[in-house]
């Protein structure tokens, strides 16, 4: 008889596979287009597994997307703006944001919570809060904790979601649309990061004294 440690380690290299193969079938074809039948012709195992552990196909859906917004989450929280030149840092913390932000597997993420949000509101809210809220609470902290000077009556949470929605929407919305044929370089990043730097700090008009170059 095999011990039951042996039996436990196998059992969840089973439940990886299985979750690994939904996570990807689930990202390329949404959660329609996949079937539990799918996933198990990949990976093998039976169908009674996935409903003892998961409950079947919307509970093995809701967990790899609870696992996928983890891992969206993750280098962000692990950020770290540096110095405390305010132009400097927000094009550094920019230039970050966009390289996450992104990736391909970050943006099937998106286009998950775009076409699922209707089916499972509550999955496409967490989507949101593990990336674009927790970009939000991060430069907030760092605002609020170098006493910059702003604008009376505007939070620095207000500012920084602002800050984040200039600096992402276009890039990853045309990602999205499929006009990127790969990620951004490292200097169109930096290019981007400092025009919304540029914009966000100054305005469109001219009289401003531009600190961004």
């Amino acid at each position: 008889m095999k011990p039951a440690t042996h039996r436990t380690a196998h059992g969840a290299k089973r439940i990886k596979a299985l979750t690994d193969t939904a996570t990807e079938l689930f990202l390329e074809r949404g959660y329609e287009g996949v079937s539990v039948d799918a996933i198990l012709n990949r990976v093998g195992g039976s169908r009674r597994n996935v409903y003892d552990r998961f409950g079947g196909k919307e509970g093995l859906f809701i967990d790899v997307v609870t696992k996928l917004c983890n891992e969206q989450a993750q280098p962000l929280r692990e950020m770290e703006i540096e110095g405390r030149d305010l132009d400097g840092s927000l094009v550094q913390f920019g230039e970050k944001i966009l390289e996450i932000v992104l990736q391909p597997r970050t943006l099937a993420l998106h286009r998950l919570m775009i076409a699922e949000g209707q089916r499972f509101p509550e999955l496409s809210q967490a989507i949101l809060r593990s990336g674009h809220e927790v970009s939000v609470e991060i430069l907030a902290d760092w605002l609020r904790t170098h006493n910059l000077l702003f604008r009376e009556n505007v939070s620095a949470s207000t500012f920084a979601d602002q800050f984040i929605f200039l600096l992402t929407a276009g890039p990853q919305l045309r990602a999205l649309s499929g006009q990127h044929d790969g990620p951004l370089s490292t200097a169109e990043r930096e290019r981007i990061s400092r025009e919304t730097v540029l914009i966000f700090l100054h305005g469109i008009l001219p009289g401003g004294t531009p600190h961004a170059e």
